[in-house]
C-alpha cells in the first residue's frame, strides 16, 4: 500500500523564545540544518516520497521554506487552526488519506535514529519507544509477549513502564487511525483538556482489538527547549565522528576566527575575528569580533564584541564595546 508520511508541526514553541517569536519551533536549525528538515530526509532515505505536514503558527513561512528545499518531493499541506492537542493535529489531516494509504508518522520536534524500514514492513501498528527516566511526562507502553504492546496510556499518574513514546509510529491502515481519532474527538474524550494521539492509540488496541507492536529506537533526541537543542545539536555532530563534530555551510563565511567542536554554522552567516564553542549560528547572522559559548544566534542577527553565552532572536542587533571584546578575546 502506498505510504505518506505525516508530520505534524503546528506547535507555537513558547518555550523557545526569543527564537520562535518569529520562526515556528519546526524550522529552528539544528547542526546546519531546520529540525523538520532532518525529519523529511530520514523518511525519504527509507524510501518516501509522499508528505503531509500540519501547520499552524507562522505557517507559510514553513510552508514555503520546505517546498524550496524539496521540490522533488510530493509535500501538502494541513492548517490545524486551534491547538486542540496533538491527536486533533492528526485528524485534521484525514482528507489527505486515501483508505489504502498507510501512514509513517513523526511528531514535528522529533529527532531520532532507528529502524523506520523495519518498521514500515510490519503487517501490524508500530509504536516507536525508548527508555526515560521519568515517564510521567510522556505517552507510555505496557509491554506484551515477544514484542506486542497491551496497555498505552498518556502521561501516566502511576508508573506503568518506563518506555516512552517520542513520536516515530507506523500505521499499515491509516484508515483505522482516523477512524479512533473520530472516536475521540466526536465523544470529547481528552486527557488534560486535550484529544492525545495516545489516546486513540489505546482504543484503537483496547476496543478495537487490533495488535500494537513495539520498536526500539537507537536514539531520540529532544528538540523542545532552548537548552535541549544545544545538546541535540552536540549529540548529532558527534556522531559524525571525530573531525567531522562541527557543521558549516559552503555559503557560510568563516574568516580568521576558530571553530570548535559542536558548532553549527548555517547559509551566509558571516564569523569573523571570533571564536565560537558549542554554538548555532542562524542563516545571513554575523558574528564579529566575539567570543561565544553554548549561544544561538538567530536569523539575520549582528552580534559584534561581545563574550559570553547569548540567545539572540532573528534580525537582532547587539553590539558591545571593541576594546572591552578585545581584551576577553
Amino acid at each position: 500500500m502506498p505510504i505518506k508520511c505525516l508530520i505534524p508541526a503546528a506547535g507555537k514553541g513558547t518555550r523557545m523564545r526569543p527564537l520562535t517569536h518569529t520562526l515556528p519551533k519546526a524550522m529552528l536549525s539544528v547542526a546546519g540544518k531546520p529540525t523538520i528538515f532532518h525529519i523529511i530526509d530520514r523518511a525519504e532515505k527509507a524510501g518516501v516520497k509522499d508528505f503531509v505536514i500540519i501547520t499552524g503558527y507562522l505557517r507559510e513561512l514553513m510552508e514555503s521554506e520546505i517546498l524550496a528545499a524539496y521540490p522533488h518531493l510530493k509535500i501538502e499541506f494541513v492548517e490545524q487552526k486551534e491547538q486542540l492537542g496533538l491527536g486533533h493535529a492528526i485528524y485534521t489531516a484525514r482528507e489527505k488519506f486515501q483508505d489504502t494509504d498507510s501512514m509513517l508518522l513523526i511528531y514535528g520536534d522529533t529527532l531520532f535514529e532507528g529502524d523506520i524500514e523495519k518498521m514500515m514492513s510490519s503487517k501490524d501498528p508500530v509504536i516507536g519507544v525508548f527508555e526515560v527516566d521519568d515517564p510521567r511526562r510522556f505517552g507510555v507502553i505496557e509491554k506484551g509477549p515477544g514484542q506486542t504492546i497491551t496497555r498505552l496510556v498518556e502521561k501516566p499518574e502511576v508508573f506503568v513502564s518506563n518506555l516512552a513514546i517520542p513520536g516515530v509510529n507506523f500505521f499499515p491502515s491509516a484508515k483505522d487511525l482516523f477512524a479512533a481519532l473520530d472516536h475521540i474527538v466526536s465523544k470529547n474524550i481528552r486527557t488534560k483538556n486535550e484529544y492525545q494521539a495516545t489516546d486513540a492509540f489505546e482504543f484503537m488496541l483496547s476496543e478495537k482489538k487490533i495488535t500494537f507492536t513495539w520498536l526500539a529506537l537507537t536514539a531520540w533526541d529532544d528538540a523542545g527547549t532552548l537548552d535541549a537543542i544545544l545538546e541535540t545539536n552536540k549529540i548529532i555532530l558527534a556522531r559524525r565522528g571525530k573531525g567531522q563534530t562541527f557543521s558549516v555551510a559552503k555559503s557560510a563565511k568563516v574568516n580568521q576566527s576558530h571553530v570548535e567542536e559542536f558548532v553549527s554554522i548555517s547559509d551566509g552567516a558571516e564569523i569573523l575575528d571570533s571564536t565560537l564553542i558549542n554554538c548555532i549560528v542562524d542563516r545571513n547572522a554575523k558574528v564579529h569580533n566575539a567570543h561565544l559559548k553554548n549561544s544561538i544566534i538567530g536569523r539575520g542577527a549582528h552580534v559584534e564584541n561581545v563574550n559570553g553565552t547569548l540567545i539572540v532572536g532573528d534580525d537582532t542587533v547587539i553590539i558591545g564595546d571593541s576594546a572591552h571584546a578585545a581584551a576577553k578575546n
